[in-house]
């Protein structure tokens, strides 16, 4: 009986397909071609620019602050500090993770327990990890660095955090007060062939990269790990206009003009007594309420009175957030120090800051609720908007567009993993004939 012809490819031909496959691949994960930031005195002083994109990204002044989330060098064996001491740091602990933190999934702290390199200190609990401080006080026993503490420890896990995050729950004025928070690390295993994060601790999605260094040379040219999902910032939803007014997402919503929101919100924008600035500003706002208005048409059709609750909240939540960052946006607030609080302007800018990182954190875990609950992300639905526009009555559509779907909606980096599918199926075909 005639055997049935194989359909593998010759060895020759499997090797060059593989190969291929990995050249691919390679070029797939080179996302980074720009210049890393690199700190002389190994200092980086952190700030947050909360309107780079939804929750906002980390920024260094030795960076420079227009070069958002920049890609960091660290030196194997050398002792860096980040200093969180600026008022954007508020409710944003820094972390280091050897995973994007985007979702629990995919996170991997860096740890006294965990190690992408060399795994031998993992049972001793001898890893690189972070280590905080708070005024220049070590909060916690744990160290790999003889530099910092006399004596390095095994078998000790606690590197302070555990009293450092909850610090940065308490009021902005609170938080202010307690002095200058610090997280030092010294990074010693030079088998590490991967790049590390910088992570908020509280809010999810602002990665940043680390590439390590040995004597001024990076240690792996590619990002690797890929980051799996597009920053805001070079994604449609940070828009000019959301850039002038500070928000997120509203490129869409501006009235007049948009087909399901009426004229105007703000009245009296097209007054020639007001600032041309103050009518910008009430602009903004005409964009973040349609935005709300059509994220609030929500359907019922998970019959859950729980799901309707978080399918309302999370566009109104949404709508506190960007109207908050746009006053902050508008630098009215004279307020030199948050912790006076017999000042007027320290109060309201507390608050706005309150509003801006609970709600944005408030708005994940509501997200996270409907995951948990296997409920709809979304539950939009079309509804007769009447408006009362030059004394005439007039019917419109409103049909929700979809703007309370998650964080406003995410890009994620497939792009570059499609590419490749397809590339190594034309390559397998053409290696068939």
């Amino acid at each position: 009986m005639a055997q049935p012809q194989s359909s593998l490819l010759p060895a020759s031909h499997q090797i060059l397909f593989l190969a291929i496959v990995a050249l691919l691949l390679a070029v797939a994960r080179s996302e980074y071609d720009g210049p890393l930031c690199v700190s002389e005195n190994k200092v980086f002083h952190v700030r947050v620019d909360l309107y780079s994109g939804e929750l906002g990204y980390y920024a260094f002044e030795e960076c420079g602050l227009e070069n958002v989330n920049p890609t960091v060098a660290m030196e194997i064996g050398e002792t860096y500090t980040f200093i969180q001491k600026h008022r954007s740091n508020y409710f944003h602990p820094i972390g280091f993770a050897y995973s994007p933190y985007g979702d629990e999934e995919l996170k991997k702290e860096v740890t006294p327990s965990t190690s992408e390199g060399n795994p031998a200190c993992i049972g001793n609990l001898t890893c690189a990890a972070p280590m905080y401080y708070l005024n220049d006080e070590y909060l916690g026993h744990y160290s790999n660095n003889p530099t910092l503490l006399q004596n390095v420890t095994v078998n000790i896990s606690d590197n302070g955090l555990d009293v450092y995050e909850p610090l940065f729950f308490r009021s902005p004025a609170e938080w202010t007060s307690m002095g200058t928070f610090s997280m030092k690390m010294r990074f010693d295993d030079a088998d590490i062939k991967k790049d590390m994060f910088i992570f908020c601790h509280i809010h999810e999605w602002m990665a940043g990269r680390i590439k390590f260094t040995k004597n001024g040379t990076v240690l792996n040219e590619l990002d690797v790990p890929t980051l799996g999902f597009e920053f805001d910032y070079n994604t449609p939803l940070l828009s000019d206009f959301d850039k002038e007014c500070g928000t997120f997402g509203l490129g869409d919503y501006q009235i007049p003009g948009h087909p399901h929101c009426p004229d105007q919100f703000v009245c009296d924008k097209d007054d020639p007594a007001i600032d041309p600035k103050m009518a910008q500003f009430g602009s903004c706002i005409d964009a973040m309420n349609c935005h709300m208005l059509v994220g609030m048409t929500t359907g019922i059709k998970a019959q859950d009175e729980r799901a309707l609750f978080v399918h309302q909240m999370i566009p109104h939540h949404q709508n506190a957030v960007n109207m908050a960052k746009a006053l902050l946006k508008r630098d009215k607030l004279q307020c030199e120090d948050l912790t006076d609080q017999e000042t007027p302007d320290c109060v309201l800018e507390g608050i706005l800051y309150e509003i801006v990182n609970t709600q944005n954190l408030q708005i994940q875990a509501m997200y996270d609720y409907l995951d948990a609950m296997r409920m709809p992300e979304v539950d939009n639905c079309d509804v007769k908007l009447e408006t009362v526009a030059d004394d005439t009555q007039q019917q419109r559509q409103q049909p929700a567009q979809g703007s309370n779907a998650r964080g406003l909606g995410y890009y994620y980096d497939y792009g570059n993993t499609v590419v490749v599918v397809l590339a190594a199926s034309m390559v397998w075909m053409l290696l068939q004939r």
